[in-house]
């Protein structure tokens, strides 16, 4: 058992409970030193009473209830003590705590030790985190089902195979003149286009994981007046932006954030992009453009009843390049605008004013990164994981390639097989370094 720490597991700031947690090796006598109670001590049971100082003085009135290793988060001997929500009072205890011989814990330390003590894995540890900073119902519910161990009943399976068939290699190579089962080449190959096809999966989720977890970059982009405002408005359901029939009313760019089914979108307004001489004006078209180059996904709204001008043109150049979402805006008062100059674009009629199209623009920008619908969700794969799934589908399918024309021996074949395997590893933590578990758990808050 690791040496005790300490830390205040609320959020600062005046409430009616806060909580100070500890754990590890004697927490539980330092504890019965301090929090002085009349009734029967228990473990997993509340227990009414005072916590003191080290002189003895009264601090305040609270619930401690303690946990005996193995059955706590942390997989050791933990105490959580719930008093009053003061930050004068929950400092004074940290305090008391420190100078009784705890160490106040690093952030995610308690996740940490969970995880080094085997009561979660690397994703479950990192799917509390999720759970903490959850901005949407969504996000929520993917890093609930990842805490419960989702992503691992995929990742785990994946290893297994590859950690079998690295066994089978060793074998050949172990026992190669006498007469026990081998694998054929065939064979070989079955594991890893399984491996492979199952990898590719997981893979189509990263961009959608990402949104769901960090949230979506959206930029309304086009040349003054042709409703941008309008659309802003009626995405966001409340009247946000100024809107008038006056060129260039928005002369900086203006973000709000929505919930897109339970995806967190930050949506911004930007200013008409146009050549002026008005300095205020310059400054906000600059700062749309630089909008432009962090969006993930950008609508390029033009005014369906009018002409292609030449400053719808100039806007069109810039956001070209990025596969924008062409919004046809305006179109209860009649299409004019030829729709052939956005070939190969995906293109979107709507009305910002009556509403119509708004439901299908919404769809089309969820779509755009990789999330349809609810409907069957599972799981979405991080950027950590993205990598790591990368790295491992490229030494696979290299493996691939060499060993289904080639004469490979089994020695340089089960090279490729393990580093893909201790790849999928990192994942889930069996495979793991220092540096990499102080990177995933610097995120977390302390006391968690």
């Amino acid at each position: 058992m690791r040496d005790p720490i300490v830390a205040i597991a609320t959020p600062y700031g005046e409430s009616a409970v806060g909580m100070i947690r500890l754990s590890g090796k004697g927490v539980h006598e330092i504890v019965k030193k301090l929090f002085k109670t009349k009734a029967k001590f228990e473990e997993r049971k509340a227990l009414y009473g005072t916590l003191t100082d080290l002189e003895g003085k009264p601090v305040d009135e609270g619930i401690a209830i303690f946990y005996k290793a193995p059955k706590s988060y942390t997989g050791e001997d933990m105490v959580e003590i719930t008093l009053h929500g003061n930050p004068v009072i929950l400092e004074k205890a940290l305090k008391i705590f420190i100078d009784a011989g705890c160490r106040l814990a690093e952030p995610g330390e308690f996740t940490k030790r969970a995880f080094l003590n085997q009561k979660l894995d690397l994703t479950q540890a990192e799917a509390v985190a999720d759970l903490i900073s959850a901005k949407t119902d969504l996000a929520r519910e993917v890093a609930l089902r990842q805490l419960r161990g989702e992503l691992s009943k995929i990742i785990k399976p994946l290893r297994e195979k590859l950690l079998e068939l690295h066994a089978y290699l060793e074998a050949d190579i172990e026992f190669s003149e006498e007469d026990i089962p081998t694998i054929t080449k065939d064979q070989v190959l079955e594991v890893i286009d399984e491996v492979i096809a199952k990898v590719k999966e997981l893979l189509k989720t990263s961009t959608a994981g990402r949104v769901i977890r960090e949230g979506l970059k959206l930029a309304i982009v086009g040349k003054p007046n042709v409703g941008k405002s309008s659309l802003f408005n009626a995405l966001l359901g409340q009247e946000r932006a100024i809107v008038t029939d006056i060129a260039g009313t928005t002369r900086d760019f203006i973000e709000e954030t929505l919930n897109l089914k339970g995806v967190p979108v930050r949506i911004v307004d930007t200013a008409g992009i146009r050549k002026t001489d008005d300095p205020v004006e310059k400054i906000g078209v600059q700062r749309s453009k630089e909008k432009i180059q962090s969006a993930d996904v950008i609508l390029f709204v033009v005014d369906g009843s009018g002409e292609f001008t030449e400053e719808d043109e100039e806007v069109f150049r810039e956001v070209k390049d990025k596969n924008p979402l062409v919004v046809i805006n305006k179109v209860d008062l009649g299409v004019k605008i030829p729709l052939e100059i956005f070939e190969g674009l995906s293109i979107i009629k709507v009305s910002a004013r009556t509403g119509y199209g708004l439901k299908a623009l919404e769809e089309e920008i969820l779509k755009r990164v990789g999330f349809v619908s609810q409907e069957g969700l599972k799981i979405y794969v991080s950027v950590r994981h993205e990598k790591l799934l990368k790295e491992a589908l490229e030494v696979l399918e290299r493996f691939r390639e060499r060993y289904s024309v080639e004469d490979i021996s089994p020695e340089i074949a089960m090279l490729d097989v393990r580093e893909a395997s201790d790849l999928l590893g990192e994942i889930i933590g069996e495979v793991t370094t220092e540096e990499v578990l102080g990177n995933i758990f610097s995120r977390f808050c302390i006391g968690k």
